[in-house]
């Protein structure tokens, strides 16, 4: 059990920390928000398949302080969830078949994530009794969910939560390789797919944003973007997102980080890569810039003041001996060097849309004493 200490609490983390500045937006210290500001925290990709406490004394021991006071707490479910009663068949039979017990949601929840797309190329990894499987297990530990639905109606349903008074939605899709099966229909359980050609799924999806507009204070859309259409596709869908409503567009796929754009007043975020990453391949199989991520920070009040911050996260790749695979995966806060080439990574990548992501400082005292 962690103890509830974090931002607010009496606790110091020395880390690399970097400001988002946007032309047009008020930036707020955090020093002066008002009781009406609520504190939003976007993560990587949690691709879990054990519960790290069986494992590890005390994992995520720089990172679980800087969500468990956070008001909502985002990241995707990269995983298909099989109740303990199940019988549940995979639909894959390789190193990148993702399926896992509801033990990772009980995990996921002690460190207060509380919203979750559950809409990604895994989401079929146990095909239609995985889809409604994950569905009610993260439902019965009250983490609010989109993405995917037992219709297609549900699977474009915003998910909402409430917060000191502001309403928070999230809207939810994929696009990505995945099984026409696999596709939520009238009839049929599945995931919210919106592919480049099917236009008839851009409207289903902006009518979807457009709902949450007129119900909430603030609209997060998520997208799960992998091997399926270009980048420039992604970001019209993105800025369409934005057009029609959404204040943030956040994704993950590719396990990697991808750049930061300011648009028409909202955020975008095209890639926060991985969080949690149990991948059974060999150590050495990916690159390093897939064991680095960003934890997002943004503080959101009354008055359409955003205030980013960008923590930098190394996950750790493993190292061969007993429970390997259960032992690696877990991200850091990066310290020094290791932290502010991340930064500069983001920075770089975030270049091209005309975005100043300011580093501003390379010990940053992280915390209040108040």
């Amino acid at each position: 059990m962690f103890q509830r200490i974090g931002l607010r609490g009496q606790l110091f983390f020395f880390v690399l920390l970097v400001d988002l500045v946007f032309s047009g937006l008020q930036i707020v210290d955090s020093s002066e928000a008002s009781e009406e500001t609520i504190e939003l925290v976007l993560l990587g990709q949690s691709l879990i398949e054990h519960d790290p406490r069986q494992y590890l004394e005390n994992p995520l021991e720089t990172v679980v302080p800087l969500l468990i006071d956070a008001d909502i707490v985002m990241s995707n479910l990269e995983v298909s969830v099989c109740a303990t009663e199940l019988r549940c068949e995979p639909t894959r039979n390789d190193i990148f078949f993702h399926g896992t017990k509801p033990e990772v949601l009980d995990y996921l929840k002690s460190i207060n994530i509380n919203l979750l797309s559950l809409s990604n190329n895994h989401s079929w990894d146990y095909g239609l009794q995985g889809i409604i499987s994950t569905i009610d297990e993260t439902r019965k530990r009250g983490i609010k969910h989109a993405g995917t639905g037992k219709t297609l109606a549900d699977a474009l349903a915003p998910a909402y939560l409430e917060i000191q008074g502001q309403k928070v939605a999230l809207v939810a899709m994929a696009s990505c390789k995945l099984s026409p099966d696999a596709a939520a229909s009238t009839e049929q359980p599945g995931v919210n797919i919106l592919l480049p050609e099917d236009d008839e799924a851009w409207q289903r999806n902006l009518t979807s944003i457009r709902e949450a507009r007129s119900k909430t204070d603030w609209v997060i859309v998520y997208q799960h973007f992998q091997s399926i259409g270009t980048k420039q596709w992604q970001q019209s869908w993105a800025r369409a997102a934005i057009d029609n409503g959404a204040d943030i567009y956040v994704s993950h796929g590719e396990p990697a980080l991808s750049g930061v754009e300011k648009y028409n007043g909202g955020l975008i975020f095209y890639g926060l890569g991985n969080f949690i990453f149990h991948t059974r391949t060999n150590i050495g199989n990916y690159t390093s810039e897939v064991w680095e991520s960003v934890l997002v920070n943004i503080s959101l009040d009354s008055s359409n003041a955003k205030k980013v911050r960008f923590i930098p996260l190394v996950i750790d790749e493993g190292e061969n001996g007993p429970n390997f695979l259960q032992k690696r995966g877990y991200p850091k806060v990066a310290q020094g060097l290791q932290g502010k080439a991340i930064l500069n990574n983001l920075s770089k990548l975030s270049l091209p849309f005309g975005t100043d992501i300011r580093i501003t400082g390379e010990q940053f005292l992280y915390g209040d004493l108040n």
